[in-house]
């Protein structure tokens, strides 16, 4: 169960109280495409939830507010044609700064009046502070109430996660997984991203890049080749310095987890009963021996712990490179590839993303985790007059239909929007009007157009919009290829896992975590650097030992993972 943090600014705010949604209710059925239908099948005269005398219609218009900017009028195109179409009718107010929790808070003390839907960033001070000061609905009875549909139909997994410590749920969901137990990835481009025609040239396929032993091969027969302008290839390059951490592809391919936790600890894996640290991990130092290893052999780029992203780009572009890890967006490739229609009009297309390598006894580990819970959260205020339309619209927008969330951002569709093809899933827009203005490059006049309240929807891996734009193939660009690798790497390669306790540990701004961790992360960019450079064996085991014994005396390493110990028992229990 996780724990209430209750955040210093929360104090002073008026004392708790809480407010179950009840009252007269009668049966009413979620519908794709409707809430006026829902409305009609609940019975007028009693109303969708509760009665109309206490609630309100369904139809009946509905305040949002939105804690985050935007230059979106309270009515939009969009806005209008789903209270046309769909029979809900809702203005939308946003914030004037990215400071959504001081305004929030002013709010709240200054006992403002407040909208019917509350939006916020996930976050539990949000929370408590709406809570506490007894502004927002408590939702428990929602969520297994036979009135409604797709509420109570959420994940049960989901629902757990949104419960405080009393076992009570006080919002809907923003932006969560469709699939929990199978999230989406999203824009995932963590990979080993191979020259192709290099790879033709050596006389491999994708095949000898099963092992790390046939990895190594093919970059030592990539070391014998001359670019366009007679430099020799350089089999693999990264971004070592600056934080970058491109090498972390490389230690997941050694059974490393490398994406830390909402605490800012680095990494923590499971193994067995035990939690094993990222830097204590022996894989950990297996890979850097590898690299070593590849770097002392010639294999590896010479400037890889020195050279700026610049550089690094500069190399891709020209043709210098025949493998970089670990993500395309370091490159710049997703921006250079929108130059081209065609891929024999740079070297640069001829990138793709392998699989990771495996290597012997090794079970593949992660460089990113995907967290299937709510990014935003939904509260309903207490004293709103108009409690059926809200729970129609809310259970509209939690549809399980991968189309919802975009007809909420553009509107139902076959109006401004249409599938091209239903197979493939291509859309495109049919509006002219709208299309001119949606994509008009003027942040002003797009926001005319749609509030883009994505964030209100949860996603799904079945469709994900902006993967399947329709392009004409007259004005086909290679830019596209950036969406079709994402989709491959997330659903065949697969370099991400579930969200785990250990993942989302919570720690102060005061923690021994947040102090260190500047410091720790300095001892990791020197010694890696060393390790990676060290010239034997010997040098190597060197400057490992050096980097444990400065994890503690510079960076609190053990302090800090005694913390992060006590914190997970605190907040997970176990």
């Amino acid at each position: 169960m996780k724990k209430r943090i209750i955040a210093a600014l929360l104090a002073g705010i008026l004392a708790m109280g809480t407010v179950a949604c009840t009252g007269s209710r009668n049966t009413g059925n979620s519908d794709s495409t409707s809430g006026t239908e829902q409305a009609a099948d609940a019975g007028e005269e009693n109303g969708f939830y509760v009665s109309e005398a206490e609630g309100g219609k369904t139809t009946d218009q509905f305040t949002i507010w939105c804690g985050w900017t935007s230059s979106a009028p309270d009515d939009t195109m969009v806005q209008k044609i789903t209270r046309e179409q769909v029979g809900i009718d809702y203005k939308v107010e946003f914030i004037q700064d990215n400071d959504f929790m001081s305004t929030l808070n002013m709010k709240l003390s200054s006992n403002a009046q407040m909208a019917d839907i509350i939006v916020v960033p996930y976050n539990i001070a949000a929370e408590n502070a709406l809570v506490t000061a007894d502004r927002v609905m408590n939702l428990t009875d929602i969520y297994s109430s036979d009135k409604l549909k797709n509420l109570p139909g959420l994940n049960d997994k989901l629902k757990e996660f949104m419960k405080d410590e009393e076992g009570n749920m006080w919002y809907v969901p923003g932006w969560y997984a469709a699939e929990y137990d199978d999230p989406w990835p999203g824009w995932t481009l963590d990979a080993w991203w191979v020259r192709m025609d290099l790879l033709k040239q050596v006389g491999a396929k994708k095949e000898d890049l099963k092992t790390i032993e046939g990895l190594e091969q093919v970059m030592r027969n990539m070391a014998k080749l001359k670019d366009e302008n007679g430099n020799t290839i350089i089999p693999l390059s990264f971004v070592q310095s600056d934080n970058a951490f491109q090498e972390r592809i490389i230690l997941a391919t050694f059974g490393v987890d490398t994406s830390g936790g909402g605490s800012n600890m680095p990494a923590v894996m499971k193994e067995g009963d035990e939690f094993v640290f990222l830097y204590d991990n022996p894989k950990y130092k297996a890979a850097y021996q590898w690299m070593n290893q590849m770097y002392r052999e010639g294999l590896i780029d010479m400037e890889v712990s020195t050279q700026s992203k610049e550089r690094f780009i500069e190399k891709i572009e020209s043709g210098q490179v025949g493998i970089f890890t670990t993500d395309l967006w370091i490159t710049n490739l997703n921006e250079t590839w929108r130059n081209y229609t065609d891929y024999g009009q740079s070297v640069t297309l001829n990138y793709e993303p392998v699989a990771d390598p495996s290597v012997a006894g090794v079970e593949k580990g992660h460089t990113s985790y995907v967290n299937p819970n709510p990014g935003y959260m939904l509260f309903i205020n207490k004293d709103t007059k108009n409690l059926n339309a809200v729970l129609n619209f809310l259970e509209w927008v939690n549809e399980p239909d991968p189309y919802r969330g975009h007809e909420l951002s553009e509107g139902p569709r076959g109006v401004f929007w249409d599938l091209v093809d239903e197979e493939t899933g291509t859309w495109k827009y049919i509006d002219e009007e709208y299309d001119s203005i949606r994509n008009s490059g003027d942040v002003a006049q797009k926001a005319t157009a749609t509030p883009e309240l994505w964030q209100l929807t949860p996603y799904s891996k079945e469709w994900y919009p902006w993967w399947n734009v329709y392009v004409d193939p007259q004005e086909k660009k290679m830019s596209d290829m950036v969406n079709t690798w994402c989709d491959y790497i997330g659903e065949e390669i697969g370099n991400h896992r579930v969200v785990t306790d250990a993942d989302q540990v919570k720690a102060a701004a005061d923690s021994s975590i947040a102090q260190n961790i500047t410091s720790l992360n300095a001892v990791v960019n020197e010694y890696t650097a060393k390790m990676i450079m060290a010239e034997s064996d010997e040098k190597f085991e060197q400057a490992y030992q050096e980097f444990l014994k400065q994890l503690n005396s510079r960076g609190k390493w053990d302090k800090m993972k005694e913390e992060w110990n006590t914190l997970y028992k605190e907040q997970y229990g176990n």
